[in-house]
Parts: C-alpha cells; structure tokens; sequence
C-alpha cells in the first residue's frame, strides 16, 4: 500500500511539474520585438571594447496579478568582460548583483484598469567586452516570488560561432562542482587538451566578494581540481578558472 501511494505521488508530482509553464512572454526589442522562447539562445558578436546591450519586454499574461524579479548566471564569462542588467528605468546594477533587487509588479492581462506601462516590464541586458572578445554564455531567468514553477529561461551567447572553436581547443569539458553542495573538500573535473601553467581558481561569495584565489597548473587530460571548501562558511559561492582568454564558472553551496 505504501508503495502505491508513494507511485502515486511521483505521478503527481511529475504530471505538476510537466504542466508547470511560465506566465509572461518574452520580446527582444532590440532586435525587431522578436519574440524569445523559454529555454532558448540568443546569439550575439562583439567587438573589442564594446558595450552590448538587449533590450527585452516581459508581459504577463495571465489572468491574476504576478510579482517577478530577474536572476543572472554567468555560466562561461569571457576574461575582461563583464555582465550587468537594468530593471526598468535607471534601476541598473553592478556585475556582482545576480538577482535583481527590484521586484515589479505585473498587473493580469485584460483587467479594467490595466495599461501598458503596468503589465509589461523592460529589462536592459548589458555585456561590457573586453580588449579580446570571447566566447560568454550568460543565462537569465524571469521567475514569479511567488511561484517557483513559473519562470521563464533563456540564455545570451557571445561570440560563439566565433569563438567555440577556440574554447574547444583549450578545454574538452568541464565539470560542475562537485560534491554540491559541499561541505569539506570539493572539486571540479577539467579535461584539458593543454598543459596550462599558472591558471587561476578564484572563489568568489554570493555578493562578489573574492573569498580566497590560487595559481593550478593543468596537464594533458583529465585533472581534478580540488575547491578547499573547508574554510567556507554555509551559503552560495562561484568558482571560477581563468586561464589567457578563458574563464569558466561554476556556481556550488556549502552547507555545514
């Protein structure tokens, strides 16, 4: 009998989670108000010290009042660049602020008093490059604070036509940290087709801070590299590799 229920509630759960969707949708003005769909990529080319910027339009659609808020992850950062966003009108924060502090009230589709200015929301998505453009994936979720089965994703590629290839060439792959969350000593798995001397592993807290940073030298090969997160206090962290024109990060928890 436990068996069944717990079958059951599996089916539940899952058959939730499958018809769970996202509540807005989502324009790049920027580019002709064409409409961006969830989980998708955009794929943008930069310059040498140039300021990118994609201007998005969030509405929503549905028929009840919903507060949402904008989170940031720098999944692959280009070395000298840097990643920012705008909430609105004039409300822009640093590279170090991954979730807007802002949360923006949208007003149901199709209510009495409803306008435009109230049921949509703009964001300003920024990427700074540096001298030497690369390849940066920087992936952005609009998500309800009231709902965590409403969130709408999607991820801005920089340089990648471009520059993939040469992203291939250093690293074959990379892991994410693991154990996560981690409580002693963890570690991440970099499968180099270089010798790399003199990498560095930065680690780095929730607000930006860098916690603590060393030189790694990788081999030919697999190498695991190990995040002395013995040291680290209970709560969000990135590690991040930087090595010539590469930098990879990767997000982990230590919870003690």
């Amino acid at each position: 009998m436990k068996k069944l229920l717990l079958i059951a509630s599996i089916l539940f759960i899952g058959n939730i989670y499958m018809h769970a969707q996202s509540s807005v949708i989502v324009n790049d003005f920027s580019n002709g108000q064409l409409p961006i769909a969830n989980n998708s990529t955009i794929t943008i080319t930069t310059t040498s010290i140039e300021k990118v910027t994609t201007e998005i339009n969030v509405e929503n659609t549905s028929t009840t009042t919903k507060i949402y808020k904008l989170r940031r992850f720098d999944d692959i950062l280009n070395l000298g660049a840097s990643a920012y966003f705008c909430v609105g009108s004039g409300n822009c924060y640093g590279p170090t602020t991954l979730v807007s502090p802002l949360s923006i009230t949208l007003t149901a589709s199709g209510t009495a008093n409803d306008n435009l200015q109230s049921q949509n929301l703009m964001y300003l998505l920024d990427l700074e490059e540096g001298v030497n453009p690369g390849i940066s994936h920087i992936r952005y979720e609009i998500f309800n604070v009231n709902d965590a089965n409403d969130v709408f994703t999607f991820t801005i590629y920089y340089n990648d036509a471009v520059s993939v290839k040469e992203n291939s060439q250093l690293f074959s792959s990379v892991s994410n940290v693991y154990p996560n969350p981690a409580i002693n000593k963890a570690h991440i798995t970099v499968v180099s087709n270089k010798t790399i001397d003199n990498a560095t592993l930065s680690i780095t807290n929730s607000l930006g801070a860098i916690i603590s940073t060393k030189y790694i030298d990788l081999s030919i090969g697999k190498n695991s590299v190990a995040i002395d997160s013995e040291s680290l206090s209970s709560g969000i962290y990135f590690a991040t590799i930087s090595s010539s024109k590469t930098k990879i990060v990767k997000k982990f928890t230590v919870n003690k």
